[in-house]
């Protein structure tokens, strides 16, 4: 079960199949749905829920979460033109038609020896490095080949930012009162609260590249502990799932994300040049002898580089980010 998915595992017992076909011993099925969601928040109680609202309400989410489902579906899809990414192999994904509301469903390689990392649990930033090369290597792809799909066009946070009110916005960090109330957590509360005017409604990660004229990537758009998985002896990097909220957007997006979740503000800063470093010489690399569209320390945009480095950007997207993701801590404590 997922926060936004109800998911199975299928054990296979292929009949007449030939050796040569390397049919999957097991393979992940998973649905959207909003009732894993549905079910943690009506368990809260009334006054400690993180949304409160009618059946339109989940019905609207319903909705989202069939569409972000396609997002997946097309960003699978996409990554089947190249090899050695660290992502699951879709088997087959079948988006929702517009006449069946309850086709859509995506079947997924099952990751062996491997689980989650979980983001109240201790992580390394050599395995921070590890994921940001391996997003380095993602954004080559969308660099050598343009994704055209519609469904990737999109961009779940900025129509997230547009529909969602203030009162449920500041709800959602609300929460955390609830859950510790302690002193400490009280002032840090009252400091979050103080900000978050100024950051409501926000779409300034997914647009910022427009802005400044830089051209985007494929980011995951939802990169957390819980969507990062690792293998179980040895800590490394096995996969990156949940692309749901695939965008085009720019390089330190999803880089900013893992590193919120996985280290500690110190370890954050003091490794913040170095993961950006290897994120971006693993993009060069892994474009084929192709001239990137900008380096580490300029960006390029219509034939003239503008002085904004990917540190700045990293920089100046960072308490977006932050602040947006910092809700989602709380809902999954």
């Amino acid at each position: 079960q997922g926060f936004a998915s109800l998911c199975g595992l299928v054990e296979c017992d292929w009949e007449g199949a030939e050796a040569s076909e390397q049919l999957p011993a097991r393979f992940v099925v998973k649905i959207p749905s909003a009732l894993p969601f549905r079910k943690l928040n009506d368990s809260l109680p009334a006054g400690q829920r993180m949304l409160n609202g009618d059946e339109a309400m989940w019905e609207m989410m319903e909705g989202k979460l069939r569409e972000v489902h396609d997002v997946e579906v097309a960003t699978y899809e996409f990554f089947e033109s190249f090899d050695g990414l660290e992502i699951p192999k879709m088997y087959y994904g079948i988006p929702y038609g517009k006449e069946d509301s309850t086709c859509g469903q995506i079947a997924l390689e099952f990751v062996e020896n491997s689980r989650m990392m979980n983001f109240h649990e201790n992580h390394s930033v050599e395995q921070v490095r590890q994921v940001a090369r391996a997003l380095g290597k993602i954004q080559a792809c969308s660099l050598k080949k343009e994704p055209t799909a519609v469904e990737l066009q999109k961009n779940f946070f900025e129509d997230f930012a547009k529909t969602i009110t203030m009162e449920a916005w500041c709800g959602m960090y609300k929460a955390v009162t609830f859950l510790d109330s302690s002193e400490e957590t009280a002032v840090l509360s009252a400091k979050i609260d103080h900000l978050l005017p100024d950051y409501y409604a926000s779409s300034l990660p997914t647009t910022i590249h427009k802005q400044f004229g830089i051209r985007p990537v494929l980011v995951n758009g939802d990169l957390r502990t819980e969507n990062v998985l690792i293998d179980c002896e040895t800590g490394n990097l096995a996969s990156l799932i949940d692309w749901q909220c695939t965008h085009l957007g720019v390089a330190v997006e999803d880089l900013i994300r893992i590193s919120l979740f996985a280290l500690t503000p110190e370890e954050r800063r003091a490794s913040a040049p170095m993961l950006i470093a290897e994120m971006y010489n693993s993009l060069v690399a892994n474009l084929g002898g192709d001239e990137p569209p900008y380096t580490l320390e300029m960006c390029f945009t219509h034939s003239m580089y503008i002085d904004i480095q990917l540190r700045e950007l990293y920089d100046l997207l960072f308490p977006h980010l932050g602040l947006y993701f910092a809700g989602g801590c709380i809902m999954m404590i």
